[in-house]
Parts: structure tokens; C-alpha cells; sequence
């Protein structure tokens, strides 16, 4: 049975090789760690690093932390990507008696793309190399690594066969974690899956380091994509049992429930209902300032994230094309969905001839393409990617993130990917940047300030668009925001009450606008509103209104659109207008003949007021409407 390890046995970092072929990646592990990763029986006959090796690497304070060994060949290149994402401290190899060579260069652009905070430069073999030699391999080395994160690094000369220089290297390793703060374990569970296999008496096992949160015993997991879940029966870290795993820890699943053929690297192991799989992926892209052509759009690609692997295309969107060393925001549009989260570091690499050529975080995963080279999309983009590199609780970045929509306690835990009490917790400090609704829903106070900034710009292009109307009905304003009814009718008030708009008749208006109008189409609306008065409950209908009045047949639309916007004429069924003083006279004739007489009936009131049936009838849908009369058989009554 294995050993059993407590939290604090466990200082939770990830220690990673990096470097050529045949430098000593795998050598220089088994000296520090006493386990050979060279697991699979091709590495031990091909002596040759195939896939990612792992080994537990005991501190002087009696801690463990997790070591990988990556390939150094180019064709396994994806492996050694798979190993670095989970990377905090890199140990790059480079033999002492040949130097850097070309998957050294390569391995050197890969972690600088995904943004390794620390490394520690190990020129191993000194066995084999003088003095001398070692004094121009370091002279080498430190001209490639200028301007990469291991441009200050410590180098170390060691000998994993003799042992020479081991404690050095030991002893540096052990300043330099100094300096490399614990991963954090918030959020909630998600681990890319590294390798998976199965074990008699255990069933599936996969392996991984997790990038979030934390695991117990019992706990059910979703694996994605893909629809599987499973449950845990057991886990270690570091070869030995343990009751829970943590961001950070170098782990192994006992999964029920999951066969391990339906399981393989690239795979997401995650707390169920937080993540999803997407085909679309965006992100900030730094092209490679040493390659020497232009990159295309819709170049296709294999972008490399967590543990997944996925040929797609690099869709360029603020940029026709890059040069060398520019960055752009791009969106992967892959062949294969796969799961990721904002923050995420990627890599990507041609498809032919297999390159790397460049990287970078990733802003968000969406279901849809993005259009290119537009304002919006830009701007969408550039906040969420400053929400990343801004200090501030997850729960608030979230909140901010989830744009023009309100959120419930749940939702919330989803969008930051933190369990529902944690999010409760951060909300109360947060409090004062919240906008509330009914319902327990609420968004951040930037974010509604969005909401009515665009409500605003949607009124002031509506005048822009139409100068000669009193303001934008609110069913049309209300199809065109697209927001719940609770938050479209909040942020109005608020605009009201701020004296930015007024909202008068269904109509929602600028505050400081006024109707312009000209000399000859102030004329045709007098001329227009003093015929419909005149004509009572008999007026012409819109068609033969130029018949009747001496100007064209635009700008009498324009003055009639004017009017009804004013509340001076009413548009009814059927194309009935009727000026308002002659509704009012037309209720308080219907109104007094109701209350003296009782119920009366459609002939009467065409009578009444002296018109036909075919004004009769939508004048009394519409008093019918307004709340005045009630229809009860044939007849009205008094509502």
C-alpha cells in the first residue's frame, strides 16, 4: 500500500526539463529524484525520451514537489508542450560538450511564449568538457536566452553520472523555489489529463496537474469533451495516498465509472457543470520575431493548450496579415472542441512544416465565429484581456466579463468557476459594485453603466436617423438593445432620473432634442392637423391626404409621423386617423349616453357622432383598448 502524505508534506509547484535530445533530461532526474521516468519499454530500448516522465523531488524541509521530464526529439514536440503548461520552475538542460542546438532554441521559444516566471540554466556532462569549452558553451547560452525569462537565470555545471556539482544544482534549486509562490487552489476543480491507464484491481487512472481547486475522495468529476463522468475512488499525489489533490500537485485519479478507452490526454477532468467544450478560442497572439515571412489569416494551425492538441486555422481579427514579432487578437476556429478557461497559456505551431510560431493567454471560448476587423469585437476583447491583468477578486472579473445580462448566485459560480459560497463570500466585499434586481439577479455597476451608455447611443442615432420624430417607441427600442425587461426598465429610469431621456407616450426621446423642421413642412403639419380636426370622425385616410393638401407625399409622412409622435393625431385599425380633441369629444359623448341610456351598440354610436361603420369600429377597439368601454356581446359598456 502507498505511502500516505498530509498538505503539508506537499509544497504544491511543478519543477520541468527542457532542452536537445540526448543532454542528459532524463539522466539528471533519475540523479535528483532516484526514479528513472523513462517508463514505456520503447524509451528503454530506443534510450530515448518518448513521453512525459514524472518524479517526486524531495525538498531539504522534508517537502515534495512534482518533476517532469519532457521529450527532447522535435517529432515529439506536442509531449514536451503537454509537460510545460503545468511548469513553474524550468531546468534547461544543455550538454556541456556540445552546446545549445536546435530543440534547445525551440524548447527556450515554447516556455517564453507560455510565460514561465523562473528557470535555472544546467549545463550537464561535465564529465566530458573542459574548462574552456564549458566557458564558450556558456558564452553561447547566454546570447541565445537575451531577452527571454531566462535571461538572468543561475547556471549550474553538474555531472548526473559523477555527481559532480549535484549539491550546487540541489542547493540552487532549493533559493530559487524560494521566490515561487504556491499555486493558488481556488476555483473549482479542473485538471488537464496528462496520461491515463489501468490497474488491475483499480480500474481507469488518469494522471494530470491540476490547474484549479481542489479533489477529495468521493467527489464526482465530468470528463471532456465528451458527455462521461465518473466518480473518485482514490488519489495520489506524488506516488503516495492522499485524501485530496490541489492546483499544483503532480496527481493520480482512481476514477470509477470510466473505461480508460474513453478517456486520453487532452482530456478535461473538472467539477461537473463549470466547463464546457468549445471549437471557437480567443486569444492575445505574439507572433515570433525570429520567423522571416508574413503570417496569412486563416493560416491553419495546431494550437496546443492544457494537455489538448487541435489543428484548426489562426483567424486574424484586428489584422489583414502579421509581421514578425507583431501581436494581434486571434481567434482559433478548431476541427475538434476542447476545454479551456480565460488565462489559459497556449501555444501555436504550424501545421506544415511543423513550427512553432508563437502563442500567448487565452481571453475567452465562445460557440461562435467573431467577425474581423470590428469595433466592437475589438473593444469586447481588450476588456476582457485587461479584467486578466487586473488585480482584483475572480467574482468581480466574472461579473464584469458576463457583459449586458443580469446573474443569479449559481450563474455567478459558473462564469468565475468558484463554488457557490466562495462567490456568496466575495459578493458581500463587493457589495457596493453591484446593480440589484428582483429575483436574487444582479451585474456589476460597470457593466450597467454599459447598458444605459448604449441605451443612450441607440436614442441618440434613432433622432440622428429620423429628425423629424418625437422619439423611439419602446418596443422598438426594446428589439433593439435586447436585454431582460428588468434591466431595460431599470436602466431607463436611471436615465431619466439623470435627465439624460424622457420617455413620454411609448416614446422614449433625448432630453435636449427638439424637432427641426422647415418653413414649408411647419405649413404642411398646421395645414394637416387643423384638416383631420376639421373632418371629426370622417377624415380622409393616409392615402388621399395629398389629394387633399398641396404638398408631396414624403413630406406629409414626415409631418403626419410628427404628429402622432406628439399625441396630437392617433393612428387607429384600418388607417383611421383621428385628432385627439375629437377622441376626447367622442368619449365624453360615448361615456354620458352609457351612464344615462345603459349598454349601447355600434349603431348607435354611429349615429352618435355622425361617421360610418368603418370609423365606428376601430374607434371603439381602441376606447376598448384604452380602458374606456368594455365589449360584453354586442354591445359596450363603462369599464
Amino acid at each position: 500500500m502507498a505511502q500516505a502524505l498530509k498538505e503539508s508534506d506537499i509544497y504544491n509547484i511543478i519543477i520541468g526539463t527542457a532542452g536537445h535530445i540526448d543532454h542528459g533530461k532524463s539522466t539528471l532526474v533519475k540523479r535528483l529524484t532516484g526514479i528513472d521516468p523513462d517508463r514505456l519499454p520503447d524509451e528503454k530500448r530506443r534510450e530515448m525520451t518518448i513521453d512525459l516522465g514524472f518524479a517526486p523531488f524531495e525538498l531539504k524541509t522534508g517537502q515534495r514537489v512534482g518533476l517532469i521530464d519532457v521529450p527532447g526529439h522535435e517529432r515529439f514536440i506536442k509531449n514536451m508542450v503537454a509537460g510545460a503548461t503545468s511548469i513553474d520552475l524550468a531546468l534547461l538542460i544543455i550538454a556541456s560538450d556540445e552546446g545549445p542546438n536546435l530543440q534547445t532554441r525551440e524548447h527556450v521559444n515554447i516556455m517564453s511564449l507560455l510565460g514561465l516566471p523562473k528557470g535555472i540554466i544546467v549545463l550537464t556532462k561535465t564529465d566530458r568538457s573542459d574548462a574552456d569549452f564549458r566557458e564558450l558553451v556558456r558564452e553561447e547560452v547566454q546570447e541565445m536566452v537575451q531577452g527571454t525569462f531566462l535571461a538572468e537565470a543561475p547556471v549550474a555545471e553538474v555531472s548526473a553520472m559523477t555527481g559532480e556539482g549535484m549539491d550546487s544544482l540541489i542547493d540552487l534549486i532549493h533559493e530559487t523555489i524560494k521566490d515561487i509562490p504556491r499555486r493558488e487552489t481556488t476555483g473549482v476543480f479542473r485538471m488537464p489529463i496528462q496520461r491515463t491507464f489501468s490497474a488491475k484491481g483499480f480500474g481507469t487512472i488518469i494522471t494530470g496537474v491540476p490547474v484549479s481547486g481542489r479533489l477529495k475522495i468521493g467527489d464526482s468529476l465530468d470528463i471532456l469533451p465528451g458527455q462521461k463522468q465518473g466518480r473518485v475512488r482514490g488519489l495520489q499525489a506524488y506516488k503516495c495516498d492522499v485524501e485530496e489533490i490541489r492546483a499544483g500537485h503532480s496527481s493520480a485519479i482512481n476514477v470509477s465509472d470510466l473505461h480508460q478507452e474513453e478517456v486520453h490526454r487532452g482530456m478535461v477532468a473538472a467539477t461537473p457543470g463549470y466547463y464546457k467544450s468549445v471549437r471557437f478560442v480567443e486569444g492575445k497572439f505574439h507572433y515570433r520575431p525570429d520567423r522571416a515571412v508574413i503570417l496569412k489569416n486563416r493560416a491553419p494551425i495546431k494550437l496546443h493548450a492544457g494537455t489538448a492538441e487541435c489543428d484548426g486555422r489562426i483567424i486574424l481579427l484586428d489584422k489583414k496579415e502579421l509581421s514578425p514579432g507583431d501581436q494581434c487578437y486571434a481567434q482559433f476556429q478548431l476541427e475538434e472542441p476542447i476545454v479551456t478557461a480565460p488565462g489559459d497559456l497556449y501555444i501555436a505551431r504550424l501545421q506544415s512544416p511543423m513550427y512553432t510560431i508563437g502563442g500567448g493567454k487565452i481571453l475567452d471560448a465562445s460557440d461562435q465565429k467573431l467577425r474581423r476587423l470590428r469595433t466592437e469585437v475589438m473593444q469586447q476583447l481588450e476588456e476582457k484581456e485587461k479584467s486578466l491583468s487586473t488585480e482584483g477578486s475572480q467574482v468581480e472579473i466574472a461579473l464584469k466579463n458576463a457583459g449586458p445580462k443580469t446573474v443569479n448566485g449559481k450563474e455567478l459560480s459558473v462564469l468565475a468557476k468558484l463554488p457557490e459560497k466562495d462567490c456568496v463570500e466575495a459578493l458581500e466585499k463587493i457589495d457596493h459594485k453591484l446593480v440589484r434586481f428582483k429575483s436574487n439577479r444582479f451585474m456589476h455597476i460597470n457593466a450597467f453603466e454599459g447598458v444605459m451608455d448604449s441605451l443612450a447611443v441607440l436614442v441618440e442615432t434613432f433622432h440622428q436617423e429620423n429628425p423629424l420624430r418625437a422619439g423611439m417607441e419602446l418596443p422598438s427600442l426594446r428589439n433593439r438593445a435586447k436585454l431582460e425587461q428588468p434591466l431595460l426598465e431599470q436602466a431607463l429610469s436611471k436615465l431619466e432620473e439623470s435627465g439624460a431621456l424622457q420617455i413620454r407616450n411609448d416614446k422614449v426621446r433625448r432630453s435636449s432634442f427638439q424637432i427641426q423642421i422647415s418653413t414649408e413642412e411647419t405649413k404642411a403639419k398646421k395645414e394637416l392637423e387643423t384638416l383631420l380636426h376639421k373632418t371629426r370622425f370622417a377624415t380622409p385616410r393616409k392615402a388621399e391626404l395629398p389629394e387633399q393638401l398641396s404638398h408631396k407625399k414624403d413630406r406629409l409622412e414626415k409631418v403626419l409621423k410628427l404628429l402622432i409622435d406628439e399625441g396630437t393625431i392617433l393612428l387607429l385599425k384600418d388607417d383611421v386617423l383621428l385628432h385627439y380633441e375629437n377622441l376626447k369629444e367622442a368619449i365624453d359623448l360615448i361615456s354620458k349616453t352609457i351612464h344615462d341610456t345603459g349598454p349601447i351598440e355600434a349603431a348607435q354610436v354611429r349615429d352618435l357622432i355622425g361617421t360610418t361603420r368603418k370609423y365606428v369600429i376601430p374607434l371603439l377597439e381602441h376606447l376598448d383598448k384604452i380602458g374606456i368601454t368594455r365589449r360584453v356581446d354586442n354591445r359596450r359598456v363603462l369599464k
